[in-house]
């Protein structure tokens, strides 16, 4: 008998972005004279990289914020979380995301099943978009800072308008809808029907919850 052992969405995007960072910071502080890495970023973004090392400063405190806010909406007490889909709290929390999204200059959408999308349009709109982002339902008593794959990433691209960077393509923030199997039992729902899950989607006709309603 053969055992697949499948890593959660949100943990493999972290192991992807650590993973970049470590070769970035690699790469930045290397004395070698190669470099490909910057001819690979100006090629990426279409603009030449600025002389010196980089200057992306983060609004930390304003981060912090957010997180503390957003952790607000919960059916618990702090310090725990508790944001089951589509709950009151998490329908609050989820106009808190448009609200950040659109004071970020995003253009946002939302599609039928709650996947929530903040556009920046880049120069080349034909050029398929680079996507990141993350998901803000929370299971019983959970931390607040699960919510960083959203936010931190509405963040980057504050830090990257602010620096005065205009992307060719387009670059776009996703929050995921119940990446947690809290409610209906079913995890990462919004990312697996966005990659075209045919059987989640027929499922999902005949989905209900502790209560009976369904989907």
């Amino acid at each position: 008998m053969s055992l697949k052992f499948v890593l959660p969405l949100h943990f493999l995007l972290l192991l992807f972005f650590f993973f970049f960072f470590f070769l970035l910071s690699s790469a930045c502080a290397s004395t070698s004279t190669d470099q490909s890495w910057i001819r690979t970023m100006e090629e990426f973004s279409g603009y030449p990289t600025p002389p010196g090392p980089p200057s992306l400063p983060v609004d930390a405190e304003g981060l912090q914020k957010q997180i503390d806010e957003l952790s607000a909406f919960s059916d618990t007490p702090a310090p725990s979380v508790t944001r089951v889909l589509y709950s009151d709290k998490d329908v609050d929390a989820r106009r808190y995301i448009k609200n950040l999204m659109e004071k970020s200059g995003l253009s946002v959408r939302e599609d039928a099943v709650g996947n929530i999308f903040g556009r920046w349009n880049g120069n080349d709109v034909g050029l398929a978009a680079v996507a990141t982002g993350s998901h803000i339902d929370a299971i019983p008593y959970s931390g607040k800072y699960d919510v960083f794959g959203v936010l931190g990433a509405i963040e980057a691209i504050n830090v990257l308008k602010r620096s005065g960077f205009q992307p060719n393509r387009s670059l776009e923030v996703i929050m995921f809808t119940s990446e947690e199997p809290t409610r209906f039992g079913i995890s990462c729902l919004g990312s697996r029907l966005m990659a075209g899950s045919e059987g989640l989607a027929n499922a999902l006709k005949e989905t209900v919850d502790a209560q009976n309603i369904f989907f």
